[in-house]
């Protein structure tokens, strides 16, 4: 797996300027707090300096500064069986990640963890700050998180390439890679959804919704490289449609006869 960079602003990360990067700024957390400095290991394709995590048997328990735009200590915890959806959670403070990692490491249970801190959520979007579930989605999509739904590499970084674009919501699913004006069901599909056409390239397809009866589903384009399909979504952006909203969309669809193309199926 290629090494992600670790191109955060430094003044968001002080501590990370030091030698020993994220693993030593925990360390040093423990000592300040009169305990302990345990070891921690690197991530498998992060920087060291960005990226630490260490085992409790089968439970892994990983922290990231991978957020250039805000400072953001971001917590992954498995569960015992090593089953990799736990809990997460965020936080700017390098004093709460070290406070949870210590109740972690001395057997605190997933359940014991985020009802003793409740911002620690079941998953990583419903654990993004508010404003952030869209950003979150796409950085973990970018970086190949295994605990968010994954689509093609090269496509999304494409779809991310386009500003207009990196406002929705990923959604791939089954091959195909939507990109949504809300973060949850009921799911509002504005844009030209991307398909699979064999051999590595795409068909752009505009699909008839609940929300556009009166818009027939067409095939905009195919058999196009990413970079080719990711521009013709961008070009087929309907005037109006602006950032995903978080959580379900908020206005009903004008028929309730469910259609082809509808993101529910």
């Amino acid at each position: 797996m290629p090494e992600r960079s670790s191109e955060v602003r430094p003044e968001l990360y002080p501590e990370l300027d030091a030698p020993g990067g994220l693993k030593e700024a925990l360390a040093r957390e423990a000592v300040r707090r009169g305990r302990r400095a345990e070891p921690l290991d690197p991530v498998e394709g992060y920087d060291p300096a960005i990226a630490a995590c260490c085992a409790r048997g089968e439970a892994r328990f990983a922290v990231y500064a991978t957020n250039a735009d805000e400072r953001e200590f971001r917590i992954e915890i498995s569960a015992d069986s090593g089953w990799p959806w736990g809990a997460f959670g965020s936080s700017g403070d390098l004093a709460v990640v070290d406070a949870i990692l210590h109740a972690w490491r001395e057997g605190a249970t997933i359940g014991q963890l985020r009802r003793e801190w409740t911002f620690l959520a079941a998953t990583p979007l419903e654990a993004a700050p508010p404003g952030r579930v869209v950003s979150t989605a796409w950085r973990l999509t970018l970086e190949r998180s295994p605990v968010i739904r994954l689509g093609d590499a090269e496509l999304a970084e494409a779809l991310y390439a386009q500003p207009t674009l990196r406002v929705l919501f990923p959604f791939p699913s089954h091959g195909e890679f939507s990109l949504l004006s809300s973060t949850a069901d009921p799911f509002y599909e504005q844009v030209p959804r991307v398909v699979p056409s064999g051999d590595g390239l795409w068909n752009v397809v505009l699909l008839r919704s609940l929300w556009s009866p009166h818009v027939p589903s067409r095939v905009l384009g195919s058999r196009l490289g990413a970079r080719e399909a990711a521009a013709l979504v961008a070009a087929n952006v309907p005037a109006g449609c602006g950032p995903a909203v978080e959580g379900g969309w908020p206005q009903p669809p004008p028929i309730k006869t469910p259609v082809v193309g509808d993101i529910d199926g």
